[in-house]
């Protein structure tokens, strides 16, 4: 069996774009509307499936979408953003950028005081509350992501984004979806936007109140007092169900992988794509549109990719595909409009190694014996705050306080890894007799002054990835966290700022496009480090598993393993080649750039490039023919005493490697019209 340290070892349509005479539909703003576009330009829709594993479409869960896939172009090499995160890559849909170029480290990232005033942002998030810009903040949120803009100087992107493109252009745009990714596309609001917590521009808000469209609830704080008076009847459209769960032996909660009571967010998604078919695309006739959904994502995070409600979030995705492709053909623009069936990452599910932590089964809401066929992961959760103090660290912090999970691991002889203690005070968590498996490390307000090689630290715990902030930038800091992390088998590739130099068994930021020099130690951490993986374990039929932030879920993305990396894209309609398979490299910053010259403009400062190869010859000017080879780019350390994750303490050693630790990078490397693209495969250590 394989382990994590890698001993010796290094549907009848698709996606989306009305094809009609460009500008036809009315403008975003209150008072005026864009002028008429120039020149032609084909409507698309860009339709992103949150989490969805290519391995996924198949004919069963996702007729529709498979269908797309046979009849249009299937890209069978996409790439995601790496770190594969949701906003990450939200930010690459956007501007057709890595963050070296946009400037953006979503999902969770830290902003510490700079400037003259030495100010940190402030504001409420999108459901009325006040954010905390102390400790690393979630981006997933519209009112977040304004408030960030603002602190950036109205550039929390850094270039010129799609929908700013085709708006520039006199086009109209709409932004549907899942809050956050689907408003970073139109954060200057220059379009029409619908998310899960607002509804943008006032008017539309008027607008659809007065077809009897229910808002979604929290749309009242986006406006002034009074402004926006919800309906009697309008209650929540946009709420999720909630997370089926069983105790553990020690009493801590854990989701049910068995459960098959449905996916998370079918009815927001309905909704929301209820609102723009029938509203949105009719009435305001958008040349452009992005509907961005959360599933399967959300109930992959819950339940693990493969699990009964993986697949009922499927077949839900589908069915609003095949909604999108009905109301197409009922309009008469099925055979005018382009769809592009994105996903942002792909999904694994949670587990630590699997030697260390045998899958065990679950029956009736119990955790059974140990089952490493059929079973299910007990372990995978990792707290980095909690494993640098453990490791002598004094002044590390991460922004939460006290937590406790279900994934926190469970040995072979079913002991926890973790004990569950008792605050009886309140001195540890704030709260008295509050249980928990780990400490508070909220940010304080002022940070300590420490020591050389002990300076703070401040880590957003992210998923699939862990980004490490070292305000002081202290050198000696940054090289005993380095040398932590390669001696904890919990975590792989290690990327470094290079400002450090090159430290050994580490890649530069820059080398996966990370490093930009505007943000650094403003956004862009001095350290990122994917958590260790194993792309061929199987857990619920699927292979890949890793490990994660102290979450408690049972399926995670952002980590560097091939799962996540290996994303879906299908593109459809009037533009894109019938039944072809694009084996040549591809990757999400390709999508806005492609989308870019089907509406007729470009985008100067995209790092992707347009899929011509992928596209109908007569819109081929340049009649480029790609040439794409592979590459890597590694590094070595040795000498080293790697921990077991069986004792987050660091004492105990793993007596049978011999310290030896190095990092492979794996790239795909094309050349178009004589400028070379570089897709990032995996990055993968070998501890030996």
């Amino acid at each position: 069996m394989k382990r994590f340290v890698m001993r010796g070892l290094a549907t009848s349509m698709f996606a989306v774009a009305l094809v009609a005479c460009s500008g036809s539909g009315s403008g975003p703003s209150d008072s005026t509307t864009p002028a008429a576009s120039t020149s032609s330009a084909t409507r698309t829709i860009i339709f992103v499936w949150d989490g969805l594993r290519p391995d996924s479409v198949n004919a069963t869960d996702t007729p529709n979408l498979y269908s797309m896939s046979q009849k249009g172009v299937n890209f069978s090499d996409n790439h995601s953003t790496y770190p594969t995160f949701t906003m990450m890559n939200g930010s690459s849909f956007a501007t057709g950028s890595f963050p070296a170029t946009s400037g953006f480290y979503g999902n969770t990232f830290w902003t510490p005081p700079q400037g003259a005033s030495g100010t940190i942002p402030s504001g409420k998030g999108a459901g009325g509350t006040a954010a905390d810009y102390t400790d690393p903040v979630f981006t997933e949120d519209w009112s977040i992501l304004s408030t960030l803009d603002a602190y950036y100087g109205n550039q929390l992107l850094m270039v010129q984004t799609l929908f700013q493109a085709a708006q520039a252009k006199g086009l109209v745009t709409a932004a549907v979806g899942k809050s956050g990714p689907a408003f970073i596309q139109d954060m200057k609001k220059g379009g029409y936007i619908l998310d899960e917590n607002t509804v943008f521009p006032q008017s539309l808000v008027t607008e659809l109140q007065t077809a009897n469209l229910a808002l979604p609830a929290n749309v009242v704080n986006a406006y002034s007092a009074g402004s926006v008076t919800l309906a009697a009847g309008n209650g929540n459209p946009t709420a999720q169900s909630g997370t089926v769960q069983f105790s553990l032996s020690n009493g801590v909660k854990a989701n049910n992988p068995t459960d098959s009571s449905g996916a998370k967010a079918t009815a927001d998604n309905k909704y929301m794509m209820d609102v723009y078919l029938n509203y949105i695309l009719p009435k305001k006739k958008p040349d452009l549109s992005l509907i961005w959904f959360r599933d399967p994502d959300s109930t992959e995070h819950s339940y693990g990719p493969g699990s009964a409600n993986y697949k009922l979030a499927l077949q839900a995705q589908d069915a609003r595909l095949g909604d999108l492709i009905s109301t197409l053909q009922s309009l008469g623009l099925d055979k005018t409009t382009n769809i592009v069936v994105v996903s942002d990452h792909a999904h694994s599910n949670v587990s630590g190694d699997t030697a260390l932590f045998p899958l065990r089964a679950i029956s009736a809401g119990a955790l059974g014996s140990v089952d490493q066929t059929n079973g299910f992961s007990t372990s995978g959760d990792i707290r980095s705050a909690e494993l640098l103090s453990h490791a002598g660290f004094t002044h590390v912090y991460d922004g939460s306080g006290c937590l406790k999970s279900g994934m926190a691991g469970i040995k072979a002889d079913g002991t926890n890894i973790l004990p569950v203690l008792t605050d009886t005070d309140g001195s540890v968590c704030g709260t008295a007799n509050t249980t928990y498996q780990t400490k508070s490390y909220k940010v304080p307000a002022t940070l300590p002054t420490g020591t050389s090689g002990d300076q703070p630290i401040v880590i957003a715990a992210n998923g699939g990835s862990d980004y490490f902030y070292v305000p002081s930038h202290d050198q000696a800091t940054v090289q005993k966290l380095v040398s932590f992390l390669q001696k904890r088998e919990e975590y792989g590739a290690v990327f470094i700022d290079s400002r450090y130099g090159s430290l050994a068994g580490t890649l530069p930021l820059s080398t996966i496009n990370l490093e930009n020099v505007s943000r650094k130690g403003n956004g862009q951490p001095d350290v990122v480090v994917s958590f260790s993986f194993n792309e061929t374990q199987l857990v619920n039929g699927l292979p890949g598993i890793e490990y994660e932030s102290f979450q408690g879920n049972r399926g995670m993305h952002g980590s560097f393993s091939p799962i996540d990396v290996h994303n879906t894209l299908i593109a459809y309609g009037p533009s894109f080649q019938s039944g072809l398979k694009n084996t040549l490299p591809s990757g999400n910053v390709d999508v806005a750039p492609t989308v870019a010259y089907l509406l007729g403009t470009t985008l100067p400062q995209a790092d992707g490039r347009v899929l011509y190869e992928s596209l109908i010859p007569t819109l081929n000017p340049s009649n480029v023919t790609p040439k794409s080879g592979t590459g890597s780019a590694a590094s070595s350390t040795s000498g080293l005493s790697f921990q077991s994750p069986l004792d987050p303490s660091g004492a105990t050693l793993d007596s049978a490697l011999t310290g030896s630790y190095s990092v492979n990078l794996v790239t795909k490397n094309l050349t178009q019209a004589g400028k070379k693209y570089t897709y990032f495969d995996y990055a993968k250590v070998t501890r030996q």
